[in-house]
């Protein structure tokens, strides 16, 4: 077998899930509340970083350098000289002093420290010594068996603590160097020796003089069954484990405090989105008022409208007015809408002037109210961008209220009330022409009384048509102020819809400004929940290695 740092499965899950806590923890970013629990697991996390060491302390050739050779299965250590009191064989040197230490490329000893010392029995040494037993995980007590009882080994286990001789195995060496007799009375040497020096609960290896793959198993097995303890690593990892854990159940309590604040302040948004609401709502009602105000724009509408057509038509009958009336027929659709679309904007300005100040009251009320509970701090009534959301949604109203008219064919309807009146002005026009033109040819032939006949006929005849044309212009005012009522009266609710789209795009504008406050209310929800997963899944993970361990 191989001699390997005890615990590395564990070790490495418990150290991943530790390291995971951490970084939960900086992402929580709440030093002040996970401080007193952050501290004692970045400490153990340390101490757990130092190799696992296994010391051999004993007299001089008292077989130390040979028994870790066996145990490294690695000749170099019994051939190098030792400079110093002590050699720290390692896999890899991470001392900042690194005077004692030497590279080992032996992979199955990454981890592990082996130390080889000097000569126990000088005073120097021994204090050396005395200072690398206190970062020891095995203790390699060794014993020359020519002179067991001579070695400065008892001295210092005599001198250290029960609990602490735990951690140490003697290690009997030299035994081939024995005769028959002494061989057969080491052991019983050995146990007066352990009785007189008070060490009974130390465990003894006597080490044969061949060096078998049996016996050197068996000092591995017997060295790491030392490393394997439960006061060693065994125990450095569980105490890691349950400082994570408190850690962790810190973490779940910060963000549980962090999602109830949470729900608080969305409980204040909802509480802002229910007054905007209700805002809303309370304009809704106002529906049929504004329904009222859109038909006394209908009639605002119409009057503008008679009077703009008498002044087209005229009050004499011309193939000017003839022109005027085809004319008429293809763009009366839009004089109507300018009309209409000119009096909605002006009632609409006045609206909005009333809809941005109620904004603003409501504004002041809720700022405040905002920087209390949510610490955040909107600042003035952004009024200019307000009202210029607020002109783009009067034109798109203009646009909006000029389809209705359009599905409903208003344009093909109102030609063919003026086309209906072209014809026979059309006729008149061309009877006066022709009379005049034959009492022109009469004159010029001295018929002078026919001729002035036919003048009285053609100015009678155009008179005739002017009076027809009177009542024609009164007779299309009519046809058009009725077809207008009856499309708006059509499309009533179609207007209605308009409006209503209206006044929630208004709401929506308004609603649009309190953006940030909002943002940071879901920002928290949704940086919240990932951490809630990660640490349920942290606490999870280290609850199960608690119970292996």
């Amino acid at each position: 077998m191989d001699l390997r740092r005890p615990h590395q499965t564990e070790e490495g899950l418990i150290r991943l899930w530790a390291e995971k806590a951490l970084e939960l923890c900086e992402d929580i970013d709440d030093e002040e509340a996970l401080a007193e629990y952050l501290k004692p697991v970045k400490e153990t996390l340390v101490a757990l970083n130092h190799d696992r060491r296994v010391l051999a302390l004993g007299g001089a050739g008292s077989g130390k350098s040979t028994l870790l050779a066996l145990l490294a299965n690695a000749p170099v250590i019994k051939q190098c000289a030792m400079e110093g009191h002590y050699t720290c064989w390692r896999y890899v040197c991470r001392d900042a002093d690194a005077s004692h230490s030497l590279f080992f490329p032996l992979p199955s000893l990454e981890g592990l420290e082996l130390v080889d010392t000097a000569d126990l029995a000088s005073e120097e040494v021994r204090r050396t010594c005395e200072q690398l037993l206190q970062g020891a995980d095995a203790v390699l007590g060794v014993l020359d068996a020519r002179a067991a009882d001579a070695s400065p080994v008892w001295d210092l286990l005599t001198s250290i603590p029960p609990e602490a001789r735990t951690s140490w195995l003697l290690a009997v060496a030299q035994t081939d160097r024995l005769d028959a007799r002494a061989a057969i009375a080491l052991k019983e040497q050995l146990r007066q020796l352990s009785r007189m020096h008070g060490v009974q609960d130390v465990r003894i290896f006597i080490y044969p003089g061949e060096a078998t793959d049996a016996a050197t198993n068996t000092l591995r097995s017997c060295v790491q069954e030392l490393l394997d303890r439960p006061q060693g690593l065994y125990a450095s990892l569980r105490v890691l484990a349950e400082r994570t854990v408190d850690l962790v159940q810190r973490a779940d309590r910060t963000l549980s405090a962090r999602e109830g604040v949470g729900r608080m302040y969305s409980g204040f948004m909802a509480g802002i989105e229910q007054e905007i609401d209700n805002f809303m709502h309370s304009q809704m009602i106002g529906l049929a008022e504004y329904t009222h105000g859109m038909q006394s724009l209908l009639v605002h509408t119409l009057t503008n409208m008679r009077s703009e057509l008498h002044r087209t038509l005229g009050w004499a009958l011309s193939p000017s007015t003839l022109l005027r009336m085809e004319l008429m027929g293809g763009v009366a659709d839009q004089a109507i809408y300018r009309h209409m679309d000119a009096a909605l904007q002006h009632m609409q300005e006045e609206s909005d002037k009333q809809f941005s100040a109620q904004c603003g009251t409501h504004w002041e009320h809720v700022r405040p109210r905002m920087k209390k509970a949510l610490e955040c701090e909107i600042g003035a009534f952004p009024r200019e961008a307000l009202e210029t959301e607020l002109h783009t949604l009067r034109e798109r109203l203009g646009r909006q209220m000029y389809e209705p008219l359009v599905a409903a064919g208003i344009r093909n309807r109102l030609f063919a009330i003026f086309a209906e009146q072209t014809g026979w002005m059309q006729r008149c026009i061309i009877l006066t022409c022709m009379i005049l033109i034959i009492a022109g040819l009469l004159g010029s032939l001295g018929h002078d009384a026919p001729a002035a006949a036919g003048v009285l006929l053609a100015v009678a005849v155009w008179g005739i048509g002017c009076a027809i044309q009177h009542a024609a212009t009164r007779h299309i005012c009519n046809a058009v102020e009725q077809l207008v009522s009856e499309l708006c009266g059509a499309s009533e609710k179609q207007f209605l819809a308009v409006v209503e789209g209206l006044i929630v795009s208004r709401m929506a504008a308004y609603r649009q400004l309190y953006a940030a406050p909002r943002h940071k209310v879901t920002q928290q929800e949704s940086e919240l929940r990932p951490l809630q997963e990660r640490q349920k899944t942290i606490y999870t993970r280290l609850r199960i290695l608690l119970q292996h361990l």
